[in-house]
């Protein structure tokens, strides 16, 4: 038989197996949520488990257990930073942090989390302890679902760029090596799919892989998961903004459609890219690289798999048969499943690609955007400088007549904006200053250029989405020319668990 029809046969026995499962099977949903300090709690996340709740008990029913754990659990202190609609800072407060300290977050606010029956995370020991406890307990053909809406971290191991981290409350971390283990650990049988939207939630992509490690063997189990970004980028979505119609993040989008309507009970606009009258999480992924307009970067588990074991056509290639960036536009369509043809061709709409050169073309846009933003961050260096000067004399000057000031929580520098008298005396001075317009005005372009390179950073996002669903492609056309079947067996079981959903879907 062909090595190409062979897997494709070995695709449908895998596909046709995914879709039957024992009745007595059933989900496990598991939770890992929250900052690692009340300053590093956003609304945003507890936001994030209660519309996963919504989703869970719509999908897969009030009988399916959640097991929560969130920040520092149920504790009565306050554990959450919010930023309420409407809330002004008097401009006292505002010149004070400028010149004195930082604006980041003067407009924050806290309370405790509203979320129920929650457990602390203290310590990566009270997940090690639910997987002894709990996930032992789990029978083969079960299914355990992880979410984790947290923070996350960069690898600590410079061999090993993959092994990125989720903060935990009290500044504690969970490696990915570790949370491997644990999985490894479940019983046999025991399916696993997760999705991550943590900053570096890429790192955890390559739990396909024994200890988190891509030089060792693939694991012996369905794993699949779905990561709001790269291993060594910072992702969207951490807010303390009350407005849950602004919210931009992988989790967001990838839930609503698989619920069918979003945070705001809005219909899902079309996501059924197969057409075969179900989500997917294979298609809400896409939906979500789709959808969104942020700084990530989506990864799946089949194309952390794939780049592995695979590899494109270069110029220096010899070897006949490769897809590579060179491949005609056409060529990768037509190689391409339903749900990548849809993302391929929808981003094509979103950068304005056109012709057959798509790839080469994604690949000279990425690079520029990545000029573009090193330029713009040679800019706002320059630009500190002068900032640092101006705000250098206005906060001498004010500090010599409010001596108080060389300690902003002295008594006398409390006492400054406690009083309306001090306060507007305070303003006065600060506003007449000589080099107070220029102060002004470089704050001004300090957020313009900010902002020119975030949305540096969301086209960057673009067209790297683009560039990888078509290398993603090429990627799997050319696994069985490079590989052998039980590698390429691997992969289509990785594919079968991505292409699985909740029921009702």
């Amino acid at each position: 038989m062909h090595r190409l029809s062979f897997v494709y046969s070995l695709c449908f026995k895998f596909l046709a197996l995914a879709t039957i499962g024992d009745l007595s099977a059933r989900d496990h949903v598991l939770t890992i949520g929250g900052g690692y300090s009340p300053s590093g709690n956003q609304i945003s996340l507890e936001r994030n488990v209660i519309f996963f709740e919504k989703l869970r008990a719509e999908k897969l029913g009030g009988d399916i257990r959640h097991d929560l754990y969130f920040a520092d659990g149920n504790s009565p202190l306050p554990d959450l930073q919010f930023e309420p609609e409407g809330g002004e800072v008097p401009r006292a407060n505002l010149y004070m942090a400028g010149l004195f300290g930082s604006e980041r977050g003067i407009a924050n606010h806290y309370r405790n989390n509203e979320l129920k029956n929650t457990r602390d995370l203290s310590s990566p020991d009270a997940v090690e302890r639910w997987f002894e406890e709990e996930g032992s307990k789990l029978e083969s053909g079960d299914r355990l679902i992880l979410y984790v809406t947290s923070h996350g971290g960069r690898s600590g191991n410079k061999d090993n760029k993959f092994n990125t981290k989720i903060w935990m409350w009290n500044r504690r971390t969970l490696e990915a090596s570790r949370l491997a283990g644990w999985i490894a650990d479940l019983p046999e049988g025991v399916r696993v799919m997760t999705v991550m939207v943590q900053c570096y939630a890429g790192g955890f992509s390559h739990l396909i892989f024994d200890e988190n490690d891509e030089k060792k063997d693939s694991v012996d189990r369905r794993v699949c998961g779905f990561f709001a970004t790269v291993c060594d980028r910072e992702a969207a979505g951490c807010t303390p903004d009350v407005n849950e119609a602004n919210y931009d993040e992988f989790s967001s989008h990838f839930w609503a459609a698989l619920r069918g309507k979003t945070r705001m009970d809005e219909q899902v606009g079309h996501c059924d890219y197969d057409g075969n009258g179900k989500i997917s999480f294979e298609e809400a992924h896409a939906y979500a690289i789709l959808t969104s307009r942020n700084i990530d970067i989506p990864v799946k588990t089949s194309g952390a798999f794939l780049r592995v074991h695979s590899r494109l056509h270069s110029e220096k290639e010899e070897e006949e048969g490769l897809l590579g960036l060179e491949t005609p536009y056409s060529v990768i369509l037509e190689r391409a499943g339903k749900v990548d043809r849809a993302v391929l061709e929808g981003l094509s709409r979103r950068l304005n690609l056109k012709g057959e050169n798509r790839g080469t073309q994604a690949r000279d846009g990425v690079s520029a955007l990545a000029k573009k933003i090193r330029k713009v961050e040679e800019e706002k260096k320059a630009h500190k400088k002068k900032f640092d000067s101006a705000r250098g004399v206005l906060s001498r000057d004010l500090r010599n007549r409010w001596p108080d000031l060389e300690n902003r929580y002295s008594p006398g520098a409390v006492r400054l904006l406690s009083k309306e008298k001090r306060q507007s005396q305070f303003v006065s001075a600060v506003e007449e200053h000589p080099r107070f317009e220029e102060w002004s005005k470089l704050r001004a372009e300090r957020s313009k250029l900010s902002d020119r390179d975030l949305q540096l950073s969301k086209e960057y996002a673009s067209w790297r989405r683009f560039l990888r669903a078509f290398e993603n492609v090429a990627y799997a056309a050319n696994l069985p020319v490079i590989c052998g079947e039980d590698v390429v067996g691997t992969y289509m079981w990785i594919l079968a668990a991505e292409q699985e959903g909740f029921s009702g879907n």
